[in-house]
């Protein structure tokens, strides 16, 4: 009975285990979203900065030379310079956490699995110790049983020939 309970209590544990992998897929799956969504992010700021600065060359290709356009130019050239600040910052420690967190995830994910597996393993070996000592235990019932049978029958041999002893003795 307690090897009934303890092979329940494996399979128990494999199902927690396999919840367990299944959540940190999904986790890898969304660190792994957030990761393009920051170098989606990134990218647009750099695009931004490009077209910012592509606007300023236009304004001083079109040979205007007013206050207003210079100083329109510089504040092109200068929010192009911060968007472009803005995607080296996003691309130094957020980058680098968001791929530390994918490769710890995965290593989680990969040593959850391992031990999944090595618990299959146990599970499956002690189910067949249990069926294993299922059989040996009806061979026992089965044995004492034939054992009882032939005492059963070697008691009434016994009796029936005490009877006899008994009855031609009179």
């Amino acid at each position: 009975m307690a090897k009934r309970e303890q092979v329940g209590a494996e399979e128990l544990k494999n199902e927690q285990l396999a919840q367990e992998v299944e959540k940190e897929v999904r986790s890898i799956a969304q660190a792994r979203a957030a990761y393009e969504q920051l170098m989606n992010e990134i990218r647009s700021y750099c695009q931004q900065a490009r077209q910012l600065r592509e606007q300023a060359e236009e304004l001083q290709r079109s040979g205007r030379t007013d206050f207003h356009v210079s100083e329109e130019i510089q504040q092109l050239l200068k929010h192009a310079k911060h968007l472009d600040a803005v995607a080296d910052q996003k691309y130094g420690l957020p980058r680098q956490q968001a791929l530390e967190l994918i490769d710890r995830l995965e290593q989680e994910a990969s040593d959850c699995k391992q031990l999944v597996q090595y618990n299959q393993t146990v599970l499956t070996r002690q189910q067949q110790e249990l069926e294993d000592a299922k059989a040996a235990a009806a061979k026992m019932v089965q044995d004492a049983e034939e054992r009882l049978k032939q005492t059963r029958q070697v008691l009434a041999e016994k009796v029936t020939q005490l009877a006899e002893l008994e009855g031609s003795g009179r």
